[in-house]
């Protein structure tokens, strides 16, 4: 959509470009022109100071900016159908692009958290992966997959990873601190008391 705009844009240009070419070739044979000698003609008339002056000029017109600026849901519509298409070269070349991958992770990533929180509510997909998990192949797979070095090696990183996290150190201390807490009550200990004295009584008729 935007490169058919860019091409009216440049009409008049390749116009002229067309026009002093054909002023030029009227003495010779009246034969079709060369697709690539015009092109080159044209590119080489793009690279002219008028013709910037021209595009520059164009470019600032209001009513030309309407038309050449795209609404979102036609770039969201071009972009799906560009998507689409497993072929299409440009897209092959842009996910071999770090950079590309990376800012279409981050700007994906809400949207996929969001997508998944929808998906575990859903009771179709929750069926589905049980069905999964309970698959004998599936779990064999997942067995073999646990005592890999690299697996093994990945999760001691996680670990690794969660302790250093201050979030995780902060849950910790949470825990712990209630622990402490619910250890230090005086309820738990007199029930902590009486349980010892029953398991002395026990022992002691037992014996």
């Amino acid at each position: 959509m935007l490169n058919k705009h860019v091409f009216v844009a440049l009409i008049p240009v390749i116009t002229c470009g067309l026009l002093l070419s054909s002023c030029g070739t009227t003495s010779q044979s009246h034969s079709q022109p060369d697709y690539k000698s015009t092109k080159t003609m044209v590119l080489d008339i793009l690279q002219t100071d008028e013709a910037k002056k021209t595009m520059e000029s164009m470019m600032k017109d209001e009513s030309f900016q309407k038309n050449l600026i795209m609404n979102p849901e036609t770039v969201r519509t071009t972009l799906i159908q560009s998507i689409a298409k497993p072929d299409n070269p440009h897209i092959k070349q842009a996910f071999k692009d770090p950079k590309f991958t990376s800012t279409l992770a981050k700007s994906m990533k809400d949207e996929n958290k969001k997508l998944l929180k929808e998906l575990m509510k859903d009771p179709e997909y929750q069926q589905m992966m049980l069905s999964i998990l309970k698959d004998p192949d599936y779990e064999k797979s997942l067995l073999d997959l646990m005592k890999t070095s690299a697996y093994r090696k990945q999760t001691m990183q996680i670990m690794k990873d969660s302790l250093e996290s201050p979030m995780f150190q902060a849950e910790m201390l949470k825990i712990m601190t209630k622990a402490q807490e619910d250890m230090m009550n005086p309820q738990n200990l007199n029930e902590g008391k009486k349980g010892k004295k029953k398991e002395k009584k026990k022992k002691s008729s037992g014996g």
